[in-house]
Protein backbone atom coordinates (compact mmCIF):
# COMPACT_ATOMS: atom_id res chain seq x y z
CA UNK A 1 0.00 0.00 0.00
CA UNK A 2 1.18 3.43 -1.22
CA UNK A 3 0.13 7.01 -0.34
CA UNK A 4 1.64 9.90 -2.67
CA UNK A 5 1.11 13.15 -0.77
CA UNK A 6 1.13 15.42 -3.83
CA UNK A 7 2.27 19.43 -3.44
CA UNK A 8 -1.78 20.44 -3.25
CA UNK A 9 -2.35 18.22 -0.65
CA UNK A 10 -4.05 15.46 -2.27
CA UNK A 11 -3.29 11.87 -1.58
CA UNK A 12 -3.56 9.37 -4.44
CA UNK A 13 -3.77 6.01 -2.30
CA UNK A 14 -2.98 2.68 -4.44
CA UNK A 15 -2.94 -1.27 -2.81
CA UNK A 16 -0.96 -3.38 -4.54
CA UNK A 17 -0.44 -1.06 -7.72
CA UNK A 18 -4.07 -0.69 -8.10
CA UNK A 19 -6.01 3.09 -7.53
CA UNK A 20 -7.89 2.70 -4.28
CA UNK A 21 -8.49 5.81 -3.59
CA UNK A 22 -7.61 10.21 -5.02
CA UNK A 23 -8.19 13.47 -3.48
CA UNK A 24 -7.52 15.62 -0.64
CA UNK A 25 -7.62 13.74 2.46
CA UNK A 26 -6.60 15.41 6.21
CA UNK A 27 -3.75 13.62 7.93
CA UNK A 28 -5.76 12.20 10.54
CA UNK A 29 -8.42 10.35 8.11
CA UNK A 30 -5.16 8.88 6.44
CA UNK A 31 -4.37 6.75 9.33
CA UNK A 32 -8.22 5.36 9.44
CA UNK A 33 -7.93 4.62 5.54
CA UNK A 34 -4.71 2.94 6.07
CA UNK A 35 -6.81 0.87 9.28
CA UNK A 36 -9.75 0.28 7.09
CA UNK A 37 -7.37 -1.43 3.95
CA UNK A 38 -5.74 -3.40 7.01
CA UNK A 39 -9.45 -4.41 8.00
CA UNK A 40 -10.57 -5.49 5.09
CA UNK A 41 -7.51 -7.55 3.89
CA UNK A 42 -7.88 -9.31 7.42
CA UNK A 43 -3.75 -9.10 8.06
CA UNK A 44 -1.16 -6.60 8.26
CA UNK A 45 -0.09 -4.77 5.26
CA UNK A 46 2.90 -2.94 4.76
CA UNK A 47 1.97 1.07 4.11
CA UNK A 48 4.47 3.68 2.73
CA UNK A 49 3.48 7.47 2.89
CA UNK A 50 5.42 9.21 0.09
CA UNK A 51 5.79 13.22 0.83
CA UNK A 52 5.97 15.65 -1.59
CA UNK A 53 9.70 16.59 -0.85
CA UNK A 54 10.41 13.31 -1.13
CA UNK A 55 10.78 11.90 2.35
CA UNK A 56 9.18 8.06 2.65
CA UNK A 57 8.16 6.58 5.43
CA UNK A 58 6.97 3.04 6.45
CA UNK A 59 5.15 1.73 9.10
CA UNK A 60 3.61 -2.24 9.50
CA UNK A 61 -0.62 -1.69 10.26
CA UNK A 62 -2.21 -4.54 11.75
CA UNK A 63 -5.98 -5.50 11.48
CA UNK A 64 -7.62 -5.62 15.15
CA UNK A 65 -7.92 -9.50 15.89
CA UNK A 66 -10.90 -11.52 14.95
CA UNK A 67 -13.68 -11.18 17.56
CA UNK A 68 -14.07 -14.63 19.42
CA UNK A 69 -17.63 -16.09 18.06
CA UNK A 70 -18.57 -16.21 21.74
CA UNK A 71 -17.87 -12.61 22.26
CA UNK A 72 -21.54 -10.32 22.99
CA UNK A 73 -22.49 -8.82 20.11
CA UNK A 74 -20.87 -5.68 19.49
CA UNK A 75 -23.52 -2.15 20.79
CA UNK A 76 -25.28 -0.71 17.48
CA UNK A 77 -25.03 2.98 18.91
CA UNK A 78 -23.49 3.41 22.59
CA UNK A 79 -26.14 4.34 25.11
CA UNK A 80 -25.20 7.69 27.18
CA UNK A 81 -25.54 6.73 31.03
CA UNK A 82 -29.22 7.57 32.41
CA UNK A 83 -28.51 11.12 33.66
CA UNK A 84 -30.25 11.67 37.56
CA UNK A 85 -32.61 13.80 37.63
CA UNK A 86 -31.89 16.86 39.83
CA UNK A 87 -34.11 17.23 42.67
CA UNK A 88 -33.99 19.50 45.02
CA UNK A 89 -35.25 18.00 48.58
CA UNK A 90 -38.01 19.33 50.42
CA UNK A 91 -37.37 20.70 53.70
CA UNK A 92 -38.84 21.05 57.29
CA UNK A 93 -37.89 23.06 59.66
CA UNK A 94 -38.55 22.61 63.55
CA UNK A 95 -37.28 24.88 66.21
CA UNK A 96 -38.19 25.09 70.08
CA UNK A 97 -36.83 27.16 72.97
CA UNK A 98 -36.34 26.09 76.96
CA UNK A 99 -33.10 24.57 75.66
CA UNK A 100 -29.77 24.49 77.85
CA UNK A 101 -27.41 26.79 75.00
CA UNK A 102 -25.28 24.13 73.49
CA UNK A 103 -26.99 20.98 74.40
CA UNK A 104 -27.54 18.02 72.18
CA UNK A 105 -30.92 17.95 71.00
CA UNK A 106 -32.37 14.57 69.69
CA UNK A 107 -34.47 14.73 66.51
CA UNK A 108 -37.40 12.04 67.00
CA UNK A 109 -38.17 9.98 64.59
CA UNK A 110 -34.52 9.86 65.16
CA UNK A 111 -32.88 10.89 61.60
CA UNK A 112 -30.26 13.14 63.29
CA UNK A 113 -29.01 15.41 66.04
CA UNK A 114 -28.51 19.40 66.30
CA UNK A 115 -27.35 21.31 69.04
CA UNK A 116 -29.23 23.96 71.06
CA UNK A 117 -27.55 27.41 70.19
CA UNK A 118 -26.64 30.15 72.77
CA UNK A 119 -29.81 31.29 73.13
CA UNK A 120 -31.44 28.38 74.26
CA UNK A 121 -32.99 27.27 70.92
CA UNK A 122 -32.65 24.10 68.92
CA UNK A 123 -33.35 24.07 65.29
CA UNK A 124 -33.42 21.06 63.24
CA UNK A 125 -33.80 21.09 59.26
CA UNK A 126 -34.92 17.93 57.58
CA UNK A 127 -35.49 16.65 53.99
CA UNK A 128 -38.88 15.24 54.39
CA UNK A 129 -38.40 12.69 51.61
CA UNK A 130 -36.08 10.71 54.48
CA UNK A 131 -39.00 10.98 56.95
CA UNK A 132 -41.55 7.53 56.54
CA UNK A 133 -44.62 8.65 54.99
CA UNK A 134 -46.95 8.02 58.32
CA UNK A 135 -45.01 10.38 59.98
CA UNK A 136 -46.74 13.69 61.03
CA UNK A 137 -45.20 14.87 64.18
CA UNK A 138 -41.14 15.21 64.93
CA UNK A 139 -39.67 15.91 68.41
CA UNK A 140 -36.74 18.08 69.17
CA UNK A 141 -35.69 16.43 72.68
CA UNK A 142 -32.94 18.27 75.14
CA UNK A 143 -30.80 15.38 76.18
CA UNK A 144 -29.33 17.77 79.54
CA UNK A 145 -32.64 19.62 79.79
CA UNK A 146 -34.92 16.67 79.30
CA UNK A 147 -37.31 19.58 77.37
CA UNK A 148 -39.45 18.21 74.49
CA UNK A 149 -40.90 20.06 71.73
CA UNK A 150 -43.48 18.88 69.49
CA UNK A 151 -44.04 19.99 66.29
CA UNK A 152 -45.96 18.42 62.92
CA UNK A 153 -44.25 18.13 59.90
CA UNK A 154 -46.89 17.11 57.15
CA UNK A 155 -49.96 19.30 56.75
Amino acid sequence: MVAAVQEDGSITVTVDGVMLMQGPIERDALGRVLSAIAEDKRSPIRAEVHEADGRVFADIITPPPPRSRFAPPPATSPVPPPVPAVRRPTLVEMSGQGFVPGEDVAVLVIVAHTSAAGTGIARAILEQERLPDDVRDVLLFGEVSGTIVRQGVRP
